[in-house]
């Protein structure tokens, strides 16, 4: 799967995906390689910026540019299938009215991250893999510095992870998750 291409769109200039490009054929695009100009078939992991749509969007600087890039990844992971994250609480997936059956929800402590961070995950043609459940829990408060940028930085485990549920994720025919079954007594979804 060494000449497998994946496109990661709106990736931070610092993020663990330029290590991982060692290992993987990786077309990264940053703020200084603008998204906007990718124009390829491959799948793509999107990472748009979160202000202007997270719970906190009230305290955002309005930046109409940064809200539309959310909706040009979207569209791109549409036509070609892949995986678009964005933090729980998002109004994101709303707006674009996703269908929530191809939604997981995560945390990305389980990939040791240094603090909870609820995560949503939406996954179109791909479905995601076996994930670390971790249960540790912190006795009293854990205060720990992080800066803005820091905050948003996925770890190299969580990049890693999401590139292999688009190498080993078998698209799936109708764009549904492999993960979600009908029960033979119930048209509800068993997951």
């Amino acid at each position: 799967m060494e000449n497998f291409k994946i496109a990661i769109l709106c990736a931070s200039e610092k993020s663990n995906y330029f290590q991982l490009s060692n290992c993987f054929n990786l077309d990264i695009y940053t703020a200084s390689r603008s998204m906007r100009l990718f124009n390829d078939n491959c799948p793509v992991i999107c990472h748009p910026p979160c202000a202007q749509w997270s719970r906190l969007s009230h305290f955002s600087k309005v930046n109409v540019s940064d809200k539309n890039l959310a909706i040009e990844c979207w569209e791109i992971m549409q036509r070609n299938g892949g995986i678009f994250e964005h933090p729980s609480g998002t109004s994101f997936f709303k707006y674009v009215n996703a269908d929530k059956k191809n939604m997981i929800s995560v945390d990305q402590h389980w990939w040791n991250f240094p603090a909870r961070k609820r995560t949503l995950l939406y996954f179109h043609k791909y479905h995601p893999l076996a994930y670390p459940l971790n249960f540790n829990c912190y006795p009293g408060k854990v205060h720990i510095n992080l800066t803005g940028e820091s905050r948003s930085l996925g770890t190299l485990s969580f990049n890693h992870w999401l590139i292999d549920c688009i190498i080993q994720g078998q698209p799936s025919a109708r764009g549904r998750p492999a993960f979600i079954q009908k029960s033979k007594n119930d048209s509800s979804a068993i997951l």
